[in-house]
């Protein structure tokens, strides 16, 4: 807290100096005033102390021009060697408040979507032929920028082509077409003509209009991927945070290389009940009903939001590009999303053999409402259900913090202590190597018997320093894919709009800042940062054949360590996490859901080095054929029983409201259902009947 508030006051030195002078020339000023403001808490607090140099310009220069056009879809060599006498002046403009490449690159990349959409009307007005070979490059990092108009517009045939192949392909099979149909053609044809039109004026209007978040945001990412300029939130999203609730598809959205795709599911959203759509999928369309899909490809994740959300009952379809390459439509019928769906929830695992029983704790967040003295969180949350799990007297408990991104530090700290009854649970480092270890703010112990913690690879921040602590304690054994995401940074917010005296309600917000000012670190002295933690029992993970992680993320601070922390080894008991690791690899190699899973994720680590797309009709088809089988067979199999018994850890209360109870009743079925069908889940529990065996032998040996 001490630091966030010197920030503020640099901040506000620097914004006095400014401030007066900033609503003058609206358009000029505002990026001036911007520009400095960030540039003075970047200089002074970014944790990095990294300095703004011609290396930074560099380095700046590069990141500005792959948000500038990710794809190298607009620009040529020409435009490219033109800006390039920017690349070493950035920091300088920077610190001066000049934002002059932003307004020269912009007015480029204009000047080509215009040439661009003066062209490929004439494209389109010819018929496609898809029985000719060729190939589209999908990855720009194995491609160079077109050296002239006519190789851009060759380039853009190919793009069409491809585009208008998809939507062939897909009415053909809505028709039930095996053989090629001009009719067809021609309608995927303007299909694809109106979208590409769309995203056009799409394009312009962002550039007008949110020009300086993408400059800015190319500047202060150079300092690491969290530090971020945000625009000012709009009071549509800030209403919905508030109310807890919102009419929509229950999945959380973000940007990534020109694509919105999604980064997370609503726990008991639409989105998790029809089981469709999944984190790491990109959204290519969105479609009202039966209308015609709208194209989404470039949009800012703000509009796409827009679009997707609606009115409770009402349909909505996503046309999305699945991981393995698979372009499916998704229907969900929007319904009213409770964030309260989110907190903790437990209920009873067991199976008829060996007649053992566990407690299962789901968190898919580290919340905590700060706004209000008796606020939920998710400690007395997590509390809560261990009290009731103790009650039911089970064998063993499985925290599951798969997809949980983190949250609340408070919480991490004191969730941790729960299972413990004293020590540090994480150190945090500044900018000036002062180190300060934070521990369990209570010595109560609330859970003492056998523990599993799952995570998977976007686990992260508050996910995993629980995860850490407890492993480095000897407390858990923590189980999940090969590594958790890795973000080992804290970073500060502050409200731009702080620094400025309003002369009117009209003059616009200035937006937020987000910087780095400190780094996490394990007891045990390790960071977090780009590692994550490594589980003890590895599973299988179709994620860990993505890029997902902070190692993958451009300008990610560097893994190092510290000294370690005083701290004693849990005593009450231990387990041999290399045995239990071998048991678990032995069940899953002879496991043929696991075999099919493996499979799989060897497949998806190979489609995702295969870039080079195929424009001839059959060949794609038959593609796509092997992948809708494959994916069909691994969905078929998902979606099996695992012979778990689910109970609740307690009765839902019958309310005032017999509709209101009904609604509770099939949360919960389809809840249980869901856990049923969980195959790592199973292995699991497994995992906890090694450790009682081997709790069992440690006492008759004793």
């Amino acid at each position: 807290m001490k630091k966030k508030v010197l920030l503020i006051i640099t901040l506000a030195a620097v914004a006095i100096l400014l401030s007066n002078a900033l609503f003058t020339d609206s358009v000029e000023n505002r990026g001036r005033f911007l520009s400095q403001l960030i540039y003075s808490g970047l200089e002074n607090w970014h944790y990095s102390g990294k300095k703004i140099d011609d290396e930074f310009s560099k380095n700046a220069f590069g990141e500005f021009l792959e948000v500038l056009d990710p794809n190298k879809r607009f620009l040529l060599q020409e435009d490219i060697e033109m800006l390039r006498r920017y690349k070493y002046k950035i920091d300088d403009q920077f610190a001066d408040g000049s934002t002059m490449l932003m307004k020269f690159a912009t007015n480029r990349l204009e000047k080509r979507i215009q040439q661009v959409m003066n062209f490929y009307h004439e494209i389109l007005e010819k018929p496609f032929d898809f029985t000719q070979e060729e190939s589209l490059e999908l990855d720009p990092d194995k491609r160079s920028y077109c050296s002239n108009l006519t190789e851009l517009k060759e380039y853009w045939r190919k793009i069409l082509k491809f585009r208008t192949l998809i939507r062939y392909i897909n009415l053909m099979r809505a028709e039930k077409k095996s053989k090629p149909d001009a009719h067809l053609e021609e309608k995927a044809r303007n299909a694809t003509a109106k979208s590409i039109k769309n995203i056009f004026n799409r394009l312009l209007q962002t550039y007008k209009n949110d020009a300086l978040s993408l400059y800015f945001n190319s500047l202060v990412q150079v300092y690491d991927p969290h530090t971020t300029y945000f625009l000012p939130l709009d009071k549509e999203t800030f209403d919905m945070q508030m109310s807890g609730s919102f009419e929509g598809i229950g999945a959380r959205l973000r940007e990534e290389d020109g694509y919105v795709t999604v980064a997370s599911i609503v726990p008991g959203g639409p989105s998790w009940k029809q089981k469709q759509l999944q984190p790491a999928d990109a959204i290519l369309k969105v479609g009202q009903g039966d209308e015609e899909p709208e194209d989404i490809v470039g949009m800012r994740v703000q509009d796409a939001v827009k679009l997707i959300r609606g009115k409770k009952g009402t349909l909505v379809k996503l046309t999305v590009k699945k991981p393995d390459g698979q372009i499916v439509v998704i229907p969900i019928v929007r319904d009213v999303v409770v964030l309260e769906e989110t907190f903790a929830r437990s209920a009873i695992l067991s199976q008829e053999k060996p007649g053992k029983t566990f407690g299962y704790i789901f968190l898919s967040r580290f919340y905590n409402d700060f706004s209000r003295r008796d606020g939920r969180n998710s400690t007395d949350d997590v509390k809560k259900e261990l009290e009731k799990l103790k009650a039911k007297k089970v064998d063993g408990i499985i925290l599951d913090l798969r997809n949980n991104t983190g949250g609340a530090l408070q919480d991490a700290l004191r969730m941790s202590g729960l299972f413990i009854s004293k020590g540090p649970i994480v150190q945090v480092k500044d900018k000036k190597n002062g180190i300060q270890v934070l521990k369990d703010p209570d010595p109560k112990t609330i859970y003492k018997g056998p523990l599993v913690v799952m995570i998977n690879s976007l686990s992260a921040s508050a996910s995993e320093i629980l995860a850490a602590a407890l492993q480095d304690y000897g407390r858990a054994v923590i189980v999940g894919s090969n590594h958790s995401f890795g973000k080992g940074t804290v970073q500060a917010m502050v409200n731009l709009d702080r620094f400025i005296s309003r002369k009117s309600p009209e003059e616009k917000s200035l937006g937020a800042l987000t910087i780095t000012v400190q780094k996490f670190y394990r007891i045990n002295g390790t960071s977090i940062q780009q590692k994550g933690v490594t589980p003890d029992i590895i599973l299988p993970d179709q994620f860990s054949a993505l890029n997902i992680g902070e190692k993958h993320l451009h300008f990610s601070l560097n893994w190092d360590s510290i000294p370690a922390a005083n701290y004693n080894k849990w005593s009450r008991h231990s387990f041999n996490t290399k045995t239990l690791a071998v048991k678990s690899k032995d069940r899953i190699n002879k496991n043929p859901k696991f075999q099919l899973l493996n499979n799989h994720i060897q497949r998806l680590k190979q489609r995702r080095n295969e870039t080079l797309q195929s424009l001839q009709l059959t060949q794609v088809m038959e593609q796509q054929e092997a992948i809708r089988k494959e994916t069909e067979t691994l969905n078929k199999s998902q979606e099996e029983s695992c012979s778990i018994t689910v109970t609740p850890s307690q009765e839902i209360v019958k309310k005032s409201s017999e509709q209101l109870f009904k609604i509770e009743k099939e949360r919960e079925k389809e809840w249980f259902s869901q856990i049923d069908k969980d195959l790592l889940l199973k292995e699991v529990m497994a995992v906890l009947i090694d450790m009682l065996e081997m709790q069992d032998t440690s006492k008759s040996q004793s």
